[in-house]
């Protein structure tokens, strides 16, 4: 039993990487056809900067904060659906997607190791917390559709419930410091 579970799980983790990585692509080819300059503000580095130095650290922190606190919000709320999983992927491609974009308006930038360097540590780490929200996500929805179809004891998705808003909460609260580091390590670089 442990050994399908832990396949089941090695699947999923597959899957959400590969979600991603084809979001990136698209995001990379779908910029193809952007302008330059659109690109470059898209990609957010040198406003972060421009923000950094004037010494703006809570509109940074919020600057950070906001995007992935909302997938965040949005993947939760997917848990509690029978039928989200393949919204839950598609969350992941979506941050792909973003992140392909980004990446190409920071290299269109110029100062590419420095906007790398504000851009990248965040960005790959509050990916993983995306990704590991979509995998407790996609758990509590397939329990919901495991229950739907079956006449299978409901008593246990309580605590299920309970420790599915815990996980969550850890990861926001995880985000929250994230941001905050990555707003003080803007000011630094900027600094």
């Amino acid at each position: 039993m442990k050994d399908i579970s832990r396949n089941r799980q090695i699947s999923l983790d597959v899957v959400l990487a590969a979600a991603v990585a084809v979001g990136v692509t698209a995001g990379v080819i779908l910029s193809l056809g952007m302008d330059e300059q659109t690109l470059i503000e898209l990609g957010g580095a040198g406003r972060k900067l421009e923000i950094a130095l004037s010494g703006e650290w809570i509109r940074l922190f919020i600057n950070s904060l906001s995007g992935t606190a909302a997938l965040l919000c949005a993947v939760f709320l997917c848990g509690f659906s029978a039928v989200a999983q393949p919204v839950e992927i598609f969350i992941a491609a979506f941050r792909g997607l973003g992140l392909g974009i980004c990446v190409r308006g920071i290299y269109l930038g110029g100062d590419v190791v420095r906007s790398m360097a504000v851009f990248l540590p965040f960005a790959v780490l509050s990916t993983w917390v995306i990704i590991s929200s979509i995998k407790e996500a996609f758990s509590l929805s397939g329990r919901y559709l495991a229950l739907s179809v079956t006449d299978e004891n409901r008593l246990g998705i309580r605590s299920r419930i309970h420790d599915y808003a815990v996980k969550f909460l850890m990861l926001a609260l995880l985000l929250a410091a994230l941001s905050a580091i990555d707003a003080a390590f803007a000011m630094l670089i900027a600094g």
